[in-house]
């Protein structure tokens, strides 16, 4: 088995990132396999095991990056719009959000059957550290003063309804998804941000 420089392990694990989310975004988690993963990184089969303990953990640092590239976003935003009230601030959050998620089609992926995939795969350590991260997103609206009125798990466990309901709109025209994503939206903010109060 060939040893590779840092230099050679630094180009190799950043082929196997940007190869993998290629071949998982066009063909899922379940079908791609680490021979393609491999191929698509130019390495043996056997080499991909000095980067990576399976797929899932590839896939998991495919998503993370994903992740917190979409957090960089919003928390800049949130920066730039400090001038708006904590409901209008939460639905910018929110809006722009499915928005990042055109430009990282792999976030798309996340549901039970990938997640339940993965937990059979993945450490259990390494599963908390995905999990954690997921709760980001409601932690960047808390350390920017946004009011809510439920736990941050509540609220957290909000955004991931709202996703779902976000991707199973996928099938529908633009304009029937922005309508529903409209409808509860407003009806979620009024009811999970604390009335009258602006972030700081």
């Amino acid at each position: 088995m060939p040893r590779f420089s840092d230099t050679e392990r630094e180009k190799i694990k950043q082929k196997l990132l940007t190869e993998g989310e290629r071949l998982f975004t066009a063909y899922g988690l379940k079908k791609v396999t680490i021979d393609d993963l491999a191929a698509a990184a130019n390495i043996a089969k056997a080499s991909f095991y000095k980067f990576y303990e399976g797929k899932e953990y590839l896939y998991l640092d495919i998503v993370q990056k994903a992740q917190a590239d979409v957090f960089t976003n919003l928390e800049k935003m949130l920066d730039e719009n400090k001038a708006y009230s904590a409901r209008e601030r939460v639905k910018q959050v929110f809006l722009k959000m499915y928005e990042l998620m055109l430009e990282y089609p792999i976030l798309c992926q996340i549901n039970s059957a990938n997640i339940e995939m993965i937990s059979r795969k993945v450490s259990a350590q390494r599963l908390a550290e995905f999990t954690a991260q997921n709760m980001d997103a409601v932690y960047v609206l808390v350390r920017r003063g946004i009011p809510f009125a439920y736990s941050t798990k509540i609220v957290s466990t909000v955004f991931s309804a709202l996703y779902g309901v976000w991707t199973g709109l996928q099938g529908e025209d633009d304009e029937m998804k922005q309508q529903v994503i409209n409808i509860i939206l407003n009806g979620v903010i009024e009811q999970m941000v604390e009335e009258n109060k602006d972030a700081e």
